[in-house]
């Protein structure tokens, strides 16, 4: 893994000189609020109307939003995971998890009390850090003491006032912003080092043809991007890890992955919106937007040994997806924590028989993952081709995978017959270790994802 001395401040600037850091842009939460994880009140006289778009919003005459549909035995399949609307094995309980995982003892609802960013938040830090939350917690990129700053003043894929020259030339922590609009094309992906801010809030920035690599690099934060139609040799969008080493400390905030047709986001052209692999861990995936792309989130791909990917930690917060195909994630190995999420419609690509191997489904654990799922939504309708497809698989565990599903709720629209708990067998038997900003499972948090996720600041 790459380190940088720590020197004295330079500040390296492009034709519009150096901008100060936006001060605390990231999401506002609701610090006094303390959310009973267990329960949510829906308005049973309030009726969605079908399926949200993306820029659908609430009606505002609806004072309590429609918490969606719990997972019911009218919704669940009749495979006894569904008992009086409570989903047994540890999977989706509308309630507290049982003893073994979350005692009166643990942490509050999981909420941060009184405001206060204890735990797994931390301060504002260096002017322009905003507050990060889960895994992912104690990253600083290049927010650290002897950082300087480089303005990218040039949307070519290399040379003079690039992202690629800012990048290639870091000696010292370095925060990268942007003093234009524009796409990237890129021919190469782009090699990200240690102790590095790329941050777009501001601009609408969009890199396209080829991803990010992080090959062993720590403490790094990228926020406020677009990666789009990468390809077309099953190349991921973000990799973070590598065979020579895992990347530690790192923060994808506010970032849209998107591919803008379908057969771009297949599989026989691009792999991963993101890949975490080769053991990296303290991973913090916020505030993200990922359309049409087939393979979301990959989290441990079976090429370490156990021992290795066993150590990778992730939390997931505040991501939408909509017409994706799969993985949301598929975590093998490790521990994950996701809440807040809403995944929209996913379908297969193509027909499962045909080259690549195609497949679809929600959230899947395997190989051991242990994988906590909290006051989220999914949504599904049928497509032509999931015939023989596992694709109504919202949760599922495979190979002594486990997953705690607590308060998922099938959202408004959903027509489906959706399966929880496929496979799994279990509580995880972990608690969150750190403190988090919960939002109810509402109408209000479908509404704001749509609203906020991807690259909005």
């Amino acid at each position: 893994m790459r380190a940088f001395l720590i020197s004295a401040v330079v500040v390296v600037a492009g034709c519009g000189g150096v901008v100060p850091l936006f001060p605390d842009a990231g999401p506002t939460f609701d610090g006094g609020a303390v959310v009973d994880a267990g329960s949510v009140r829906a308005d049973a006289g309030s009726v969605d109307a079908g399926p949200l778009d993306a820029g659908a919003a609430v009606d505002s005459g609806t004072t309590e939003p429609d918490a969606g549909t719990e997972l019911d035995a009218g919704l669940a399949p009749d495979s006894g995971l569904a008992d009086s609307g409570t989903v047994d094995a540890g999977v989706v309980d509308a309630g507290p998890i049982d003893s073994g995982v979350l005692d009166a003892g643990s942490i509050d609802s999981g909420t941060a009390d009184s405001g206060m960013l204890d735990a797994g938040l931390i301060d504002a830090g260096p002017p322009g850090l905003f507050p990060i939350e889960g895994f992912g917690a104690a990253t600083r990129g290049g927010w650290q003491p002897g950082h300087d700053e480089v303005l990218v003043t040039s949307t070519a894929n290399s040379g003079p006032g690039t992202l690629r020259e800012a990048l290639d030339t870091a000696t010292v922590p370095r925060v990268i912003r942007f003093d234009l609009n524009g796409v990237i094309t890129l021919t190469a992906p782009l090699l990200v080092p240690s102790n590095i801010s790329i941050d777009g809030r501001g601009y609408q920035v969009t890199v396209t043809g080829k991803g990010f690599i992080l090959a062993g690099s720590d403490d790094v934060i990228i926020t406020n991007l677009a990666i789009e139609d990468v390809g077309p040799n099953s190349e991921d969008g973000l990799r973070i890890g590598d065979p020579n080493g895992p990347s530690e400390r790192v923060v994808i905030d506010h970032v849209t992955f998107r591919a803008t047709t379908q057969s771009r986001g297949d599989s026989a052209n691009v792999d991963e919106a993101i890949s975490i692999v080769f053991g990296s861990r303290d991973i913090t995936l916020s505030w993200l937007k990922i359309e049409g792309w087939e393979k979301f989130v990959l989290i441990g791909n079976g090429d370490a040994p156990q021992a290795v990917d066993s150590t990778i930690t992730v939390s997931m917060h505040h991501i939408l997806t909509t017409a994706t195909g799969r993985r949301h994630p598929q975590a093998r190995y490790g521990v994950i924590d996701l809440w807040n999420c809403f995944f929209d419609d996913w379908r297969m690509f193509d027909w499962a028989f045909l080259a690549p191997y195609r497949e679809s489904f929600g959230v899947q654990a395997q190989d051991g993952a242990r994988l906590r799922f909290e006051n989220s939504f999914v949504r599904r309708v049928p497509h032509s081709k999931d015939v023989g497809s596992q694709a109504d698989h919202a949760t599922r565990c495979e190979s002594g995978g486990r997953i705690d599903a607590i308060n998922v709720q099938v959202a408004p629209g959903s027509t489906s017959p959706l399966q929880f708990g496929v496979g799994c067998n279990g509580t995880t038997g972990w608690v969150r270790p750190y403190a988090i900003t919960l939002d109810p499972a509402d109408a209000t948090l479908r509404t704001r994802l749509a609203a906020q996720a991807g690259n909005t600041l």
